[in-house]
């Protein structure tokens, strides 16, 4: 697989609320390779059978606005669905998806007549739509997104919204595509939640309805950027980030640790002194507890229409999963 294509296909679809174009995305690469089941809640692919069954896991869905006032100018007040840095809004285009999606801009003071240094909320930002009829096409609850496209910089990298966490996904699907044609004699789930970024839901009901023994989530973490303590970070290019933490399992991060040296594959160690903000919180508590790890691909700007990956880190990614998962066949 095209492992840029898939997430370029990834982040330029939606997932948000009942909009799950995304979803849909996912669906078209995993069912060439894997047994699909579609809930409200999640996505879930199955590749192969057998009582031992392994778990890799990333959230599909994405950060977003709803629109909760519709004034008579044409104007939308909206939300955050997700936490969403507010420092950027200021002009910033979007897409909002009422009964056909429309363009709009929030509105920006110009730096003539601001006051102060403050930090705009969702109160102070109203988006734009230019159109007297807004309220005949629009409604309240309506979600609005990003109008941000994927955009290749140099390298390597990649630049567009939703990076967070599409391409976790993206990384799931291609080592999934891998482990398929490995014909493994054990059953592996490759579950994609929605609502991570509402509180963990998805996770929550996916992990339930599986039989995992063990369990890979995926995410991304920090990215270095500059003003930020090298300790909170990775940098980009510099492969998988291997989580470390008291609510992961132990020996799943030795052997993910051992795997990516043995296979050469570049990492860093993440470590967090508590919960890790990742579905792995919820999954490793599932049940009667599913033993978790947590593999981070690093991202810049975090949360914003402009995040900012290495294909390098996702690939890095990919890889450790597939040796993860065949190392399995060994205990078999």
């Amino acid at each position: 697989m095209d492992l840029t294509k898939i997430i370029t296909d990834l982040a330029s679809a939606e997932g948000i609320g009942h909009i799950e174009t995304a979803k849909e995305v996912a669906k078209s690469y995993l069912s060439k390779f894997a047994k699909i089941t579609d809930t409200e809640n999640y996505l879930l692919a199955e590749i192969g059978e057998g009582d031992t069954e392994i778990m890799l896991e990333a959230h599909l869905d994405e950060v977003g606005m709803i629109v909760t006032e519709i004034t008579d100018d044409g104007f939308l007040t909206v939300t955050n669905v997700g936490s969403i840095d507010t420092r950027f809004l200021p002009s910033m285009p979007v897409k909002i998806y009422g009964k056909e999606v429309i363009k709009g801009v929030f509105t920006s003071v110009p730096p003539h007549l601001k006051k102060g240094d403050a930090v705009p909320d969702f109160d102070a930002c109203q988006i734009d739509t230019g159109r007297k009829d807004i309220g005949e096409i629009i409604s309240l609850g309506d979600y609005v997104l990003f109008d941000a496209e994927p955009l290749a910089l140099l390298g390597d990298r990649i630049t567009s919204k939703a990076l967070d966490n599409r391409v976790g996904v993206a990384a799931v699907i291609a080592a999934g595509e891998k482990i398929a044609e490995a014909k493994l004699p054990f059953k592996v789930s490759l579950l994609f939640p929605t609502g991570e970024e509402l509180g963990l839901r998805g996770a929550r009901v996916g992990a339930f309805n599986c039989t995992a023994e063990k369990c890979i989530s995926v995410d991304v973490s920090f990215g270095d950027c500059p003003d930020v303590s090298p300790l909170k970070t990775a940098k980009l290019g510099s492969g998988a980030m291997i989580g470390v933490s008291p609510i992961l399992n132990r020996d799943i991060f030795k052997r993910l640790e051992a795997l990516a040296k043995e296979n050469e594959i570049p990492y860093t160690l993440e470590v967090m002194g508590g919960t890790t903000s990742t579905d792995a919180d919820v999954i490793s508590l599932t049940k009667s507890g599913i033993p978790c790890g947590l593999v981070s691909i690093p991202l810049r700007n975090m949360h914003t229409p402009c995040e900012v990956v290495d294909v390098k880190d996702v690939r890095a990614v990919s890889d450790l999963l597939v040796a993860f998962v065949k190392g399995e066949m060994v205990n078999e």
